[in-house]
């Protein structure tokens, strides 16, 4: 007679914790992080193990019935066991089987609060920064997007809502992308190497020439339009590059009877003059005893004018200048020069010269980086663009600080500076900000 043993229920059991654990690993993988994973693994696996238990308890009470009724209960039990794991088996091919695009969407972010000590006149308390979301779903092998939205507070205390970055890219190859939508536009190393998650850079600010158009830039931040980038690999190196064309730029007045009350706007409607911008960033990153610095040449040119109905001006912008950076052995060095050549096309002032630029230097010891920075602009105010600009006059800023790094997510930043404006509107003030900036 053959001897019935209970050696086929084990590998059913194993079947069962195993699968029950990748069904919940599967179904959650896209949306947790590795920590978050595992915790919900062992959780799962912790309530199969009791599921577990209590069949055992149950095929044991069985086997304790008269011979035949638990040969009968036993095989019931088995079977309906077995069912449940081709069930499980079959969810979790489901899910594996799934387009990787169809599996939702990770969502990261930014965001930085602080406190700040001013110049009699000027914000001083607690203060919010900015909120911001950014996701990059990737919609097939080639094609690819970026969508960033921010929410910003103002000086006067109001919550903005910016759609900062909408993009939708197509991979042609390795060596070229592109993109079409508003982007960051790619000049100099500042603008493309840190958005508005203030977590990722190392001082506090950002230079205040190249700070965001409804921050004090005087520089177009973003555009909309069409940008191509690569990089090629070469002997000592790698050649990078970016071109683009978009939409010129309009200096929105706040007050048209107020010269200097002018903000730019990238006009992400479209432009209704068909004014265009074209632009183009080109850089070279060594390897070898050079390893990690990189240097650049940039330039951007377009006309721009301000929304005065009557006796608008209008400038032709010329940029052009170079910039560098250097991040190895504990350095972060970085620097930029614009040289402004800009022509005045609605009045008779003709050729007009402007410059800025920055040095910002800080070296790592363990969690904790010191920096310093200079600035300077020499702004032209018979130039109409910058003369619009509300931000436009010249100024020099010197600043100071300290960054440590709580955790790779969290950093606390202190940061002294000095301002001088040195023409327009001549003054000068201190301030004292530190500033927490968190990503997730």
């Amino acid at each position: 007679m053959i001897q019935r043993t209970p050696v086929q229920r084990t590998p059913l059991l194993v079947q069962l914790v195993v699968l029950l654990g990748l069904a919940g690993l599967a179904g959650h993988a896209q949306a947790q992080s590795s920590a978050d994973r595992l915790a919900d693994l062992e959780r799962r696996l912790e309530a199969s193990l009791k599921v577990i238990d209590q069949l055992n308890t149950r095929l044991q009470q069985v086997e304790g019935k008269p011979a035949r009724a638990a040969e009968t209960n036993t095989a019931a039990a088995s079977s309906a066991l077995a069912a449940k794991v081709a069930e499980l088996e079959s969810q979790v091919q489901s899910v594996a089987n799934r387009p990787e695009e169809d599996r939702g969407l990770v969502l990261h972010g930014f965001a930085d609060v602080g406190l700040a000590r001013s110049s009699i006149g000027r914000p001083s308390g607690g203060s919010v920064g900015s909120l911001d979301f950014y996701m990059t779903p990737k919609l097939s092998d080639r094609v690819v997007s970026l969508i960033e939205l921010n929410f910003e507070v103002s000086e006067g205390g109001d919550v903005g809502v910016d759609l900062e970055r909408l993009q939708v890219g197509y991979i042609v190859n390795d060596n070229f992308t592109l993109w079409a939508g508003r982007f960051h536009s790619p000049y100099g190393y500042w603008n493309t190497a840190f958005h508005h998650g203030a977590q990722l850079q190392t001082s506090l600010l950002r230079p205040r020439f190249l700070d965001f158009e409804d921050r004090g830039g005087i520089l177009p931040a973003h555009s909309v339009g069409l940008w191509g980038t690569g990089s090629l690999k070469l002997d000592g190196g790698r050649l990078g590059y970016d071109l683009y064309v978009a939409n010129s730029s309009l200096i929105g007045m706040e007050d048209p009877a107020t010269p200097g009350s002018g903000v730019l706007n990238m006009r992400q409607a479209g432009a209704t003059d068909r004014g265009t911008m074209v632009g183009a960033n080109l850089s070279f990153g060594f390897k070898g005893a050079l390893d990690g610095l990189t240097l650049g040449l940039h330039a951007l040119r377009g006309t721009i004018k301000d929304d005065i109905e009557a006796g608008a001006h209008s400038t032709r912008l010329g940029m052009l200048g170079a910039w560098g950076a250097y991040n190895e052995n504990n350095w972060d060095l970085m620097g930029e020069y614009y040289h402004f050549s800009n022509l005045d096309r609605s009045g008779t002032t003709g050729q007009h010269g402007s410059s800025a630029w920055y040095l910002q230097a800080g070296y790592s010891f363990g969690a904790f980086t010191p920096f310093a920075r200079i600035e300077r602009t020499r702004l032209d105010q018979t130039d109409s663009y910058f003369a619009q600009q509300a931000s436009g006059q010249s100024y020099k800023r010197s600043a100071m600080g300290l960054r440590y790094e709580l955790n790779p997510r969290t950093a606390l930043k202190l940061e002294a500076s000095h301002t001088t404006a040195m023409d327009r509107a001549p003054g000068s003030f201190a301030e004292f900000r530190s500033q927490i900036a968190v990503r997730f």
